[in-house]
């Protein structure tokens, strides 16, 4: 049997099927590409958590929701025409083929559309999630930002307070340095010291300023601006503290005021004196001429220096005369010298 001879209701019925066909391949070629577009797009701006390519995608892929839906109410008339043709042997004896081919592109089409039915329900739904998590991220960001902003603020105000008082302090040290007052030297030398403290304060904030910066690294411009300027403020008080450090090393650098130091009285030796450090050592003594030498020795040199000049004098070697230096400095008119030499 050929399709001529069929029924005009069955050959009508036929062509209503075509029609149907190709109207859904038609709308299906239209929403595919776009509707895989618009998909990649939602998941890109879930996954980089984007307001803005969710914003771009989103009401795209729900207006084509209603050109699937619209689709698919295309394939259910089609599957109701095919469903009458199946119940036809006279067509399928005189058209298999033809319906054959139709009813697998009408499966083809619905699996498809179906499909991406579930898929935009899928992902819508993956959005309200990520907007609700990123909603939650921005009041998380606008505590954090709150706090770490009053901080650096006190930090602003301390650093402007103590760079003042620096500076106080340096000239109080100095006069001191002139005026020779160890005690108003050191007190305003500690205190400046102490004034370093802003250091470590600046480089927590540093440090807790750049973890808000990674921990939210999708805050829009508003605060990105106020996150550097947070940390511009930050480079200012370290530049204090830094200028603080300075003054507090060139304050040590000072070291301590300056005495004005006694001479010690030069105690006065005579031959008996030098006699008995002769005998000590276990020189001749009875060279009166060597003796005067000694004398003179004893009296302009450290007694350290004793054994090497004492030596020459004498003729004797160095090394025996420090061997007896302990006797000599038991000597009750010696033990003076050691405290003036030392």
């Amino acid at each position: 049997m050929t399709t001529a001879t069929l029924s005009r209701e069955a050959t009508d019925e036929l062509a209503n099927a075509a029609e149907f066909v190709k109207i859904i391949e038609t709308k299906r070629h239209r929403i595919e590409p776009r509707f895989e577009k618009f998909h990649a797009g939602l998941q890109r701006g879930i996954a980089d958590a984007s307001e803005q390519e969710i914003a771009l995608y989103r009401p795209q892929l729900s207006a084509l929701g209603d050109e699937i839906d619209n689709c698919l109410n295309n394939i259910q008339g089609a599957q109701k025409v095919l469903e009458r043709l199946q119940g036809d042997r006279a067509v399928l004896d005189a058209a298999f083929d033809r319906v054959e081919a139709m009813v697998r592109s009408v499966a083809d089409a619905r699996k498809h559309m179906t499909g991406m039915a579930t898929r935009s329900r899928e992902i819508e739904a993956e959005v309200v999630r990520a907007l609700a998590d990123m909603k939650k991220s921005t009041v998380a960001a606008e505590a954090d930002l709150g706090a770490l902003q009053s901080q650096v603020k006190f930090l602003a105000r301390q650093a402007r307070e103590f760079d003042a008082e620096a500076t106080k302090l340096d000239q109080a040290a100095r006069k001191a340095f002139d005026r020779k007052d160890q005690k108003t030297l050191t007190d305003s030398r500690n205190q400046l010291i102490d004034l370093l403290s802003l250091r470590e304060f600046a480089s927590d904030m540093r440090h807790r300023v750049e973890k808000f910066r990674k921990t939210y690294p999708d805050l829009d411009r508003e605060r990105k601006a106020e996150a550097q300027w947070m940390l511009d403020d930050i480079e200012r008080a370290e530049d204090i503290a830094h200028r603080i450090d300075k003054l507090g090393r060139e304050l040590v650098a000072l070291g301590q005021v300056p005495r004005e130091e006694k001479k010690a009285a030069t105690p006065k030796f005579g031959q008996a004196e030098v006699q008995r450090v002769l005998l000590t050592f276990g020189l001749p003594a009875s060279d009166s001429g060597k003796r005067t030498k000694a004398l003179k020795i004893v009296v302009e040199c450290p007694v350290d220096q004793w054994p090497r000049e004492l030596g020459k004098l004498y003729g004797t070697k160095e090394s025996e005369l420090k061997g007896r230096m302990g006797d000599v400095r038991k000597l009750a008119f010696v033990k003076p010298l050691m405290l003036i030499d030392i």
